[in-house]
């Protein structure tokens, strides 16, 4: 892709400039219909206003210009996530935007970069990732995905589950075991998959929200080009690593937890309870939590733009992050009273909110990309030098 011609410098934008242009944009094209949802809709309904993003030269606040992206500094991502926060706009299909471009970018040929990221830039590729296995979570270098090499072909036989997005997306990027000998991070490879490939197959699970967001993907004898592994046969893990410290930010990313908040000021607006003294402790509690997330959040994003390694302590953000997010979910509920069990939305200001909907989906984020307990254990033996558990 070719430099985006006459894109804006939006770093050197004055902050308030930068402010009323994404607002404009959120204004002109995000329906009021898609705003302020608690869970991800089907593809076709928003890919209205991601093609309004992409044309606008917004979709990938974090690539690099040459690539089409707005190449945000921290601290301008940080007010484009507030931003969009903010207006509500919807949870999009773009983890691979979000997730694999970051990998990509640092290790793909340039012949996959080429192939691959105009079409997910545009939309055109919908990304889900392919990670996770019944028996390997968060120990994810345990996956027993089989990844068969015959010739100039890996053949992928197994199963991935927890898999987002799954039934909307046209590839998967997908981490397999080629190779069983030495250690079990050793053998990983990573793959880019079409999903239209024959031997592939997709089962919804319904969570407990009643949505079918996560899915089981079935591999049965699926041919893989040698040209769609990335970083080199057997070498995925390091590509995987550095895909999770980029995961790892986004899980411990402020904004689900900004978005409660923003919820719970307007709850206790409307019942009139802002300035009830318990309330008011527990909302300024939640605030200072807040704040504090997404202060840790500004410094991770600070060190890797420019160039560092996260490493173990990026754990103790998306500890804090999660764990902040399911304490003002579990705050509305209560705020809500009688009418906290009810599923749908209850009046909440100019906007109403779904208090369940935000309570089932403050359980998932303490789960995905690690549990919290693993990220615990993470701080345990690498920050705090403790032994591991026999």
């Amino acid at each position: 892709m070719a430099a985006t011609q006459g894109a804006p410098d939006w770093n050197a934008m004055a902050e308030a400039d930068f402010r009323a242009h994404l607002r404009a944009v959120i204004a002109a094209h995000c329906p009021e219909a898609l705003r302020h949802l608690p869970h991800r809709l089907p593809a076709a309904q928003t890919q209205g206003w991601y093609h309004a993003l992409h044309a606008a030269g917004m979709i990938a606040p974090a690539w690099p210009v040459e690539w089409g992206g707005m190449d945000l500094s921290p601290a301008r991502h940080l007010i484009y996530i507030e931003e969009m926060e903010a207006a509500g706009t919807p949870f999009l299909h773009d983890s691979g935007v979000r997730n694999l471009a970051p990998a990509l970018l640092a290790h793909g040929t340039q012949a996959q970069k080429a192939r691959y990221l105009p079409p997910m830039h545009a939309g055109k590729h919908i990304w889900c990732q392919g990670y996770s296995e019944p028996g390997a979570g968060s120990d994810l270098a345990s996956l027993g995905c089989e990844g068969r090499v015959e010739g100039d072909k890996v053949i992928v036989t197994g199963q991935k589950i927890w898999t987002t997005s799954a039934t909307e997306a046209t590839h998967i990027f997908a981490l397999v075991r080629t190779d069983r000998a030495g250690p079990k991070q050793h053998g990983i490879s990573f793959l880019l998959v079409d999903m239209a490939t024959p031997g592939i197959t997709v089962r919804p699970i319904t969570t407990l929200s009643g949505q079918a967001d996560f899915c089981e993907v079935f591999f049965d004898g699926v041919q893989v080009a040698m040209a769609d592994v990335v970083g080199g046969l057997h070498e995925g893990w390091k590509v995987a690593r550095s895909l999770l410290g980029f995961e790892r930010i986004w899980a411990g990313s402020p904004k689900r937890a900004v978005r409660a908040l923003d919820q719970l000021g307007r709850l206790l607006a409307e019942r009139g309870l802002e300035g009830d003294p318990i309330w008011a402790d527990r909302y300024g509690r939640a605030y200072c939590d807040t704040r504090d997330a997404q202060d840790l959040y500004a410094r991770f994003a600070d060190l890797v733009a420019e160039g560092g390694d996260p490493g173990a302590e990026v754990s103790a953000l998306k500890i804090w992050s999660t764990a902040t997010y399911q304490t003002v979910s579990e705050a509305l509920v209560e705020a809500a009273g009688e009418d906290g069990g009810l599923l749908g939305s209850v009046p909440a200001g100019t906007t109403p909110v779904d208090v369940l909907a935000t309570y089932h989906e403050a359980r998932a984020p303490t789960i995905f990309a690690g549990t919290n307990e693993i990220h615990r254990n993470i701080l345990a033996r690498a920050i705090l030098g403790l032994p591991k558990a026999p």
